[in-house]
């Protein structure tokens, strides 16, 4: 099993960016959780913290890897997350860590088109921004 936990860092950490190439808000809640902030309401993004809303490390993705499946939308693109994921240990429990990992922003045209949940495709977690904002 530690041979398996190792691969998962190898290709996790592979990506190559740094915290410093997000510029995305955040807030910590009450129990300490890092948020990324949304402008849709109820769509921030957990970038720290409780496992619940942090992504798999098996949907940590490149950026060229979400680019190939997400397409050429002129409103979406592929920026730093740089946050934890989640595993299981061989005991099956739940262990968290940091990851040079992607999100998806999306810009939308005004706030009529914001979701009421946070998103993600493929495992990639969606920010939303609103055009002008």
């Amino acid at each position: 099993m530690k041979r398996y936990v190792a691969i998962i860092v190898a290709v996790v950490l592979s990506a190559g960016c740094t915290a410093e190439d997000s510029d995305f808000e955040t807030h910590t809640d009450a129990e300490g959780n890092v948020w990324i902030v949304s402008d849709c309401p109820g769509t921030d993004q957990t970038l720290t913290g409780n496992s619940d809303g942090l992504p798999h490390v098996s949907s940590i993705q490149t950026r060229e890897e979400i680019e190939t499946w997400s397409g050429t939308e002129s409103n979406w693109r592929v920026v730093p997350r740089n946050g934890e994921a989640w595993d299981r240990a061989a005991d099956g429990s739940i262990v968290i860590m940091e990851v040079e990992d992607f999100m998806i922003e999306v810009t939308l045209d005004d706030s009529s088109q914001c979701p009421s949940m946070p998103s993600s495709t493929n495992g990639v977690p969606i920010i939303y921004r609103i055009a002008g904002t």
